[in-house]
């Protein structure tokens, strides 16, 4: 089995974890916004001198692949793309939406599908849908939550971010779960594990992100 570094950026809980054998066996975190450039790194280091491992050690490293905070994502996926280069390993992105609906799935597995939401500010989310066995129902997408939102199934559970601001929103008459839970590095393990599997990499040199919505950058105004 394949020891990977796992690290979780998009949202705003830094997070980094370890595992050997398809268990994890360190993991440091913070719950704290905008933190990533601050702890990130240091996370990192810390887990593997706590292991006793070197980077040359590793098979291989894991990022959350979005969407998510724009920075966060840059952060974390620069971080990663940095320790592939110099310990020369593959590098493994897995979805932040397809993660949060793993988490779901083990809290309520018998719903008929789950919804992901990523708070993207004021009355928009980052959206994917997922059946039982994680399949996506429909492209992950950026989307203006509001009465034109259908659920479509029975019995189905929300997670994420934007789970708790639009619960009400989405609430049609239909049996609705609702779990807080945000994401974590380890909770990128069990889909990391099939991507590693098939050799499913990225390209170090061409890979970025997955923002959905494109990075929007204004300018200061100026000051008088």
């Amino acid at each position: 089995m394949s020891c990977l570094l796992l690290i979780e950026s998009s949202n705003q809980v830094c997070s980094v974890a370890l595992s050997k054998h398809g268990e994890i066996i360190q993991e440091k975190f913070i719950e704290e916004p905008n933190s990533h450039s601050v702890y990130l790194a240091p996370f990192v280091d810390e887990v593997m001198a706590l292991s006793g491992l070197s980077f040359n050690q590793l098979d291989g490293v894991v990022v959350s692949d979005g969407p998510g905070s724009y920075t966060g994502l840059r952060i974390g996926s620069s971080l990663a793309k940095g320790i592939c280069f110099g310990a020369d390993i593959p590098l493994v992105a897995v979805s932040t939406l397809r993660g949060l609906a793993g988490i779901a799935l083990k809290e309520y597995p018998s719903v008929n599908q789950v919804i992901s939401l990523v708070d993207a500010r004021r009355s928009d989310a980052y959206m994917g849908i997922y059946d039982q066995q994680l399949n996506p129902l429909a492209d992950e997408q950026f989307v203006t939550i509001n009465s034109e939102i259908r659920i479509e199934k029975n019995n189905t559970a929300i997670i994420g971010s934007g789970a708790n601001k639009f619960i009400n929103e989405l609430d049609k008459g239909k049996v609705l779960k609702h779990s807080k839970s945000a994401l974590y590095a380890k909770d990128l393990l069990d889909e990391a594990l099939l991507k590693w599997s098939d050799n499913s990499y990225v390209d170090l040199t061409t890979y970025e992100p997955n923002y959905i919505k494109s990075v929007f950058v204004t300018k200061p105004k100026p000051k008088f």
